[in-house]
């Protein structure tokens, strides 16, 4: 389709700038037209992001005030919320400003698109019609375009990761290398303040560094890094709530803990368990990254065309790229969590993997000695996975954006939960005109709840993740139960509890469960008060002890 980088030079058209900017207007347009305007929240760090936003932009600091004790938010660093509370402040008036707030990751997404235009020509320089279509496809895939819809940092980090990416290209043999690594220092130092799962960029820029200058180029990446991280770290080192809540633990802290303490090999079996659970996992992130379930047979070759990719991507100027990517997928077999949330800062270079291998199987065969014309005919046809999953990605992106069915909800990367959102909005409803603004409400949905009600409210069920999906197929979440966590509800007064689909949710029958056995606890001191249209919402009065 393009030269490649060894044998292109770069081009720039009006023509080209032209058509990029169309796409990305379109593609910004598109994820406007289809955000939900009504609901934020179902995803439940949006609904934390959102409420430290709103926190910071009342001037109540970085804190968690939807939460009865409304502690400092120490779990998630602050950059993100930062910068929605820029938007906060243009329209305080929630849930009129849903589609603003949510304006910023759509202008992320289109940055996404740019930047990712800008990386491919760094490869290959001159491309064209291949360049935008890389741009197309790394923002128009499940994975990445879903986080249009809610508000959380996800598409930031990978804008910030990218622009790494972009820069790591040539930096070994630029007369400007050192300026280079002191940007991406300082891109990876605010990745950092997004996400902590940023490490991983953390240790391709030191190795970028240690390549390109020796051991000063890594001291000067891991000195701009530490500028924007280490007054993180001493601040949350200083407001890190001490509290003895269990169910509090869960906002403002990871948990780290390992499965077990009978020694060196159970920690070994655990950890073993969750990488073997989560490669399985990463192979269902892949599936869902083209949609291949939609085109089985297509698996070989976008395998195939992937690996090659790989393969040809061992060179010195990929360096960064590669300890970015192995690190990360590193990271993702061993975090006791479900990793697809977390591919998607790796989906430009799987991307650029699959192209890499499509362009390499293409200057192959052009300078092959068989006939010209057969020649020429075969290389265009080494292109059509990447239309066909084009293709793919139209036929999501149709129905992610026009199925409007009231009776369900969109949930993550398009899927519809079997629950109308109006359920949620008589729920709200009830609980502004019934209940006095200093009432306590204990909600899967807790920050959501206080964004629409006002009410603080508080997930009265305790996380552990690392019972959600492992082993693989035959996960049993453990939420707690009734003798952990009634005492907690008692000791924060809380008034309500709400019940609510969950099907969204890995631990949502889990929960479900907890919630009927803690009303069943409460006996008559539980009274039902409100039940929805559809009988999925349901809200019980409790009386403490």
């Amino acid at each position: 389709m393009d030269r490649s980088e060894a044998n292109g030079q770069r081009r720039f058209s009006p023509r080209f700038a032209i058509s990029a900017i169309f796409l990305g207007l379109l593609l910004g347009a598109v994820a406007v037209w289809g955000a939900n305007k009504q609901a934020l929240g179902l995803f439940h760090d949006d609904g934390i992001y959102a409420v430290v936003a709103k926190a910071i932009y009342q001037g109540d600091g970085y804190r968690i005030i939807s939460l009865p004790t409304a502690p400092a938010q120490t779990k998630y660093p602050f950059l993100y919320s930062f910068i929605l509370s820029w938007f906060w402040s243009l329209n305080p008036a929630f849930p009129g400003n849903i589609l603003l707030l949510k304006t910023f990751n759509i202008g992320v997404l289109v940055a996404i698109f740019f930047i990712a235009i800008a990386f491919y020509r760094r490869v290959f320089p001159a491309a064209t019609i291949a360049a935008l279509l890389f741009g197309v496809l790394v923002c128009t895939n499940p994975i990445i375009f879903t986080y249009t819809d809610y508000v959380v940092s996800d598409l930031l980090f990978v804008l910030l990761a990218l622009a790494c990416l972009h820069l790591s290209r040539n930096t070994a043999y630029s007369d400007r290398r050192t300026v280079k690594l002191l940007a991406m220092g300082a891109l990876a130092g605010l990745a950092c303040l997004t996400r902590l799962a940023a490490a991983p960029l953390v240790f391709a820029g030191v190795v970028q560094g240690a390549i390109s200058r020796s051991w000063r180029g890594a001291i000067y990446f891991v000195g701009v890094v530490s500028l924007f991280v280490a007054p993180w770290f001493l601040w949350v080192s200083f407001n890190r709530p001490q509290s003895a809540s269990s169910l509090l633990a869960y906002y403002y802290a990871y948990d780290y803990a390992a499965g077990g303490s009978g020694g060196v090999g159970e920690l070994l079996s655990y950890y073993l368990k969750i990488a073997m659970s989560n490669a399985r996992y990463l192979l269902g992130s892949f599936d869902l990254l083209y949609l291949l379930p939609l085109m089985p047979w297509l698996v070989p070759f976008v395998a195939v065309f992937t690996v090659l990719g790989m393969v040809f991507s061992l060179r010195r100027e990929d360096a960064f790229a590669w300890a970015f990517f192995l690190s990360s997928v590193t990271l993702l077999l061993a975090w006791p969590f479900h990793p697809s949330r977390y591919v998607a800062p790796l989906t430009p270079l799987l991307v650029l993997f699959l192209f890499r291998g499509m362009a390499s199987a293409e200057h192959w065969i052009k300078t092959s000695g068989s006939d010209y014309l057969f020649k020429e005919v075969l290389a265009k046809l080494v292109w059509t996975p990447a239309a066909l999953i084009l293709l793919l990605n139209g036929v999501w992106l149709s129905s992610y954006l026009l199925i409007r069915d009231e009776q369900t909800t969109r949930g993550g990367y398009g899927s519809r939960a079997p629950y109308a959102w109006s359920g949620f909005e008589e729920s709200f409803a009830w609980i502004r005109q019934n209940t006095v603004s200093a009432a306590r409400l204990g909600t899967a949905y807790d920050p959501m709840y206080f964004l629409y009600t006002g009410r603080h409210a508080i997930r009265p069920a305790l996380h552990r993740s690392a019972t959600y999906f492992y082993p693989y197929g035959q996960a049993k979440p453990d939420v707690g139960s009734v003798n952990e966590i009634k005492p907690e509800l008692e000791e924060m007064r809380i008034d309500y509890l709400i019940i609510d689909p969950l099907d969204s949710y890995a631990e949502g029958k889990a929960t479900l469960k907890l919630f009927d056995e803690i009303v069943a606890s409460y006996g008559d001191k539980a009274q039902r008060v409100f039940t929805s249209s559809d009988g999925k919402h349901r809200i019980f009065a409790l009386k403490r002890n």
